[in-house]
């Protein structure tokens, strides 16, 4: 069984796709470049920046470098959450859930804790 087609629809249609044309999309993009670029600039040296720091408590630790990336994506969202919320309290619940999802993939505790101590700076 088909639905019949809404008479609205067609022109909808012509609509989304002048709106996402390519040569009008490319004109926008190259218009945000000159901003876009030094600011993933910046950022991607902070983020370079923090992922050495981390990796380096994992090295003092001994962490086998297989297991670097889950620890990093841990120390990552931990930093995310540092960064974007506000209150305390949210803080602290994003914390345990954070670590109950890594330990429950089997990172080890300790090390987190010392992930912790690197990367918590607010509390």
């Amino acid at each position: 069984m088909s639905f019949p087609e809404p008479p609205w629809l067609p022109e909808a249609m012509k609509k989304y796709r002048r709106k996402l044309h390519h040569v009008k999309l490319t004109k926008q993009i190259r218009g945000l470049e000159p901003t876009v670029h030094p600011k993933g600039a910046a950022q991607q040296g902070r983020l370079d920046f923090f992922t050495q720091h981390v990796k380096a408590v994992l090295d003092r630790i001994g962490v086998y470098s297989d297991l670097h990336p889950s620890y990093l994506a841990y120390a990552h969202a931990l930093d995310k959450s540092q960064r974007e919320m506000e209150w305390m309290v949210d803080l602290i619940r994003e914390h345990q859930i954070l670590r109950n999802r890594w330990e429950t993939r089997g990172l080890l505790p300790t090390i987190l804790d010392e992930i912790d101590e690197v990367v918590i700076y607010r509390g």
